[in-house]
Parts: structure tokens; C-alpha cells; sequence
């Protein structure tokens, strides 16, 4: 039996996702799909456009079969974290046999030499890179000059191919696939149109523009996304339940910031270097979040770098919460095929599985409980974007059951 895993954000669900998943399914005509679904705050340090049950409704009616949850400790987290959240989620359900994901490259061998290269070379590489980088230089141009110094000539050709920010996550899925026990296949998709794109190209866009336009209140967005996710969106926005983008939080993260002391924001996960200094020092004198951002951003500290650790300050995710694993697999939904599915994984699987989390946090051990437990606070802290108050209520997690998809109601 073959198991498409795909490990995604969905924010939102658009038509290069559909390419994607039908592309991936023609590669290997799989007997069923789960995906890796992000919590409610992303890679990029920014809320989702729309909460983790929605978006889980967008894949399942475009034809993903079963939903897990990826924890927020590593859907918040940079491109390893998170690849590596979603990879050992995949693993531990025991059946899945295919990964598939999307790179601006299509030469899956260079992108397996490159991650064969850091998974060997890390320690000398990291040194040479943090070497640079207290010397004033910008991110890439540390890691280039890193690269040329431990690779010499050979460097050039990788330094092409991490220009490219799905080539890095890639990467970082190549990697973390080469440090399990088990096997699980690449499957890459050439990935169509440009991430950085901030507004559509051709029949495509990115989910970059299809928020923006969403933000500016360009109803030309509906061109970009299936039939099944403008519905979901377009139910969410009347219900008052989004659009959910940062300066939402604005209040919240900003009033954080204000009352901790410097000590309690150099606790907070992915802050160092004296940056909770600077920090604590602007608090005061921002009134927005995206000025405190601009006043941050440095060539090593990045705007999505400053976006997450001020999202981590707002959870409370502190040094002393880092998981290195997943220690549970929630299901967020499923259709018909999923529900055979989540069967088999309950004889197979190396975690314990959460359908409802009332019945499941009791059955868990005390790590596991620490992972929900931020989870819980995420969503909580989450509904407080909403547009509507009275959805604002806490203890959703507690609440919701898993999204059921019917045939029917599948794309």
C-alpha cells in the first residue's frame, strides 16, 4: 500500500496546492493522502489567514484524505523545525511511504547532495556561518561566504539552489527523512510561479498574494484558489472569524512586550544576543508592530525572524519548551478513506493518537501535556483576532471535533 504524507500550511488552500497534490498523485497513484496541517501560527511568524479547522476543511474537500496536526512548536519554528515536526508526525503513523513536496529546482539528486552535505558538515559549516555573521554580514551572504570557505569551488552550485526558499525546505524534508530509521520516498514537485510573488502570475498565485489581495479587499482572489476553499474563506470572513493577519494581535503582542523585563524576553525561545535588550528598549517607544519590526530588522535579525520570535514572546514559548519531537498525532478531520485510514494507523502507530482532546490529555504523558498545553494557550490566544467578540471565547481545542468530509462534499 502506498501513503501520500504532504506537510503544508494551507493559508490559504490555492491553486498551485491542487497542482501540487494531483501531480504528486500521479507520481504515485497512492491509496490514500494525509497531510501535516500547520497549527495557527505559521513559519513566517504570523497568524494564519484562517484557523487550523478551516483549513483543514479546504484540504479535505480538495482531496487530501486524513488530517493531522503539526504542534505549534514546530509550525511557528524556521524551515528545519518544522520540517522536522512534520516528518517524524509523518513517520509515526507508521504507513506512510511517500513525501511529497514542491522546490523551485527539479534535480532532486543535487538537492539530496546538498542535504547529505549539511547532515555530515553541520558543526564546521554552523562555525564558519556564525563566524560571518558577527562580522556584520546579512544571512545569505554569511552563508555563502560559509559555504565557499568549507567547499571551496564546489560551493557555487549550492549557493544557487538555497536562493530559493522552497529549495530549502526541501531541503530541510531531505534531510530529516535521511535520519529516520524507516523509509519514506521523496516525491518532488517543481514548484510553478514565484514564492516571493506579491501579486498573481498568469492562472497562479502565491499564497503571499492571494493574502495581500485578500488584505486589500480585491475580490479578484476567488480566481486563484478551488471552488471549495472560497467557500470556506468566504464563510469564514461573514461568520466574523477572519481575516486573521498580524496587526490583529498588535495590541496583545505589543502589551507583552511592555510588561516583561529583559530577563523574562531572553527566556523567550529563539531571543538572544543580547536582542532582548533592544527589545525591551523599543517596547516603549512603538506604537505599531510593523514599526517595532522595522526598527528591529537587522541584516542578521530578518523581518520574518523578528515576526516569529515576537509571535513566540506573544505564546510564551520559552527556551525551556523546546521539543525536539512530536509526542502525539491529533486528527483535525478526515473523509471516508481517512476514517479507514486512522484505523490502521491505531494499530501502527509509535504515538498516541488525539481525536478529542477532552478524552486524550488525560491518556498522555507529561511531555506530551507540556506540547498541548502550549497548543491550547495558541489557539486561545488565536480566537482573540477574530472580528466578531462573542467568537473570541477560549478552550476551542477542548470543543471542536475533528472536521468529517463526506464523498459528497469532496472537490
Amino acid at each position: 500500500m502506498k501513503v501520500l504524507g504532504i506537510i503544508a500550511e494551507y493559508n490559504p488552500f490555492h491553486l498551485g496546492h491542487l497542482y501540487h497534490l494531483q501531480t504528486a498523485k500521479r507520481k504515485i497513484n497512492p491509496t490514500a493522502t494525509i497531510a501535516i496541517l500547520s497549527s495557527n501560527f505559521l513559519q513566517r511568524g504570523e497568524p494564519a489567514l484562517i484557523d487550523k479547522w478551516a483549513r483543514c476543511e479546504t484540504a479535505l474537500r480538495n482531496g487530501i484524505d486524513l488530517v493531522l496536526e503539526l504542534p505549534v512548536a514546530f509550525s511557528s519554528r524556521s524551515a528545519m523545525w518544522f520540517a522536522s515536526g512534520g516528518v517524524q508526525s509523518l513517520a509515526a503513523t507508521g504507513i506512510v511511504t511517500h513525501l511529497a513536496f514542491g522546490a523551485e529546482s527539479s534535480d532532486l539528486k543535487k538537492l539530496q547532495l546538498i542535504a547529505d552535505f549539511f547532515n555530515h558538515e553541520e558543526h564546521s559549516f554552523q562555525k564558519s556561518l556564525d563566524e560571518y555573521l558577527k562580522q556584520g554580514f546579512s544571512f545569505p551572504h554569511a552563508r555563502s561566504l560559509a559555504l565557499n570557505k568549507v567547499m571551496g569551488s564546489d560551493a557555487n552550485d549550492f549557493i544557487n539552489e538555497l536562493n530559493n526558499p522552497n529549495n530549502i525546505l526541501a531541503i530541510a524534508y531531505l534531510r530529516n527523512l535521511a535520519l529516520l530509521s524507516e523509509k519514506i520516498e521523496p516525491v518532488l514537485v517543481k514548484r510553478l510561479g514565484n514564492y516571493h510573488a506579491q501579486r498573481p502570475e498568469n492562472q497562479f498565485a502565491s499564497a503571499t498574494a492571494i493574502r495581500r489581495l485578500i488584505k486589500e479587499k480585491n475580490s479578484s482572489w476567488v480566481n486563484y484558489v478551488p471552488e471549495p476553499t472560497k467557500e470556506v474563506l468566504l464563510k469564514k470572513f461573514q461568520d466574523r472569524e477572519g481575516p486573521v493577519f498580524l496587526e490583529n494581535l498588535e495590541q496583545g503582542i505589543l502589551s507583552c512586550l511592555r510588561r516583561m523585563s529583559p530577563a523574562e524576553i531572553g527566556n523567550i525561545i529563539e531571543v538572544n544576543e543580547g536582542l532582548e535588550n533592544r527589545l525591551w528598549k523599543m517596547a516603549p517607544e512603538t506604537g505599531t508592530i510593523y514599526e517595532l519590526i522595522e526598527k528591529l530588522k537587522t541584516k542578521r535579525y530578518t523581518h520574518t525572524r523578528i515576526q516569529r520570535l515576537l509571535i513566540h514572546l506573544y505564546l510564551g514559548f520559552t527556551k525551556n519548551d523546546v521539543f525536539t519531537q512530536p509526542y502525539y498525532l491529533r486528527v483535525l478531520g478526515f473523509n471516508e478513506k481517512g476514517q479507514k485510514l486512522l484505523k490502521l494507523i491505531k494499530t501502527k502507530a509509535r504515538l498516541p493518537i488525539i481525536t478529542k482532546l477532552a478524552h486524550g490529555y488525560k491518556n498522555i504523558e507529561e511531555s506530551a501535556k507540556k506540547m498541548l498545553e502550549l497548543e491550547i494557550r495558541a489557539t486561545d490566544l488565536y480566537t482573540l483576532a477574530y472580528h466578531d467578540p462573542q467568537k473570541r471565547k477560549g478552550r476551542l481545542d477542548f470543543y471542536r471535533s475533528p472536521i468529517v468530509i463526506t464523498t459528497d462534499e469532496q472537490n
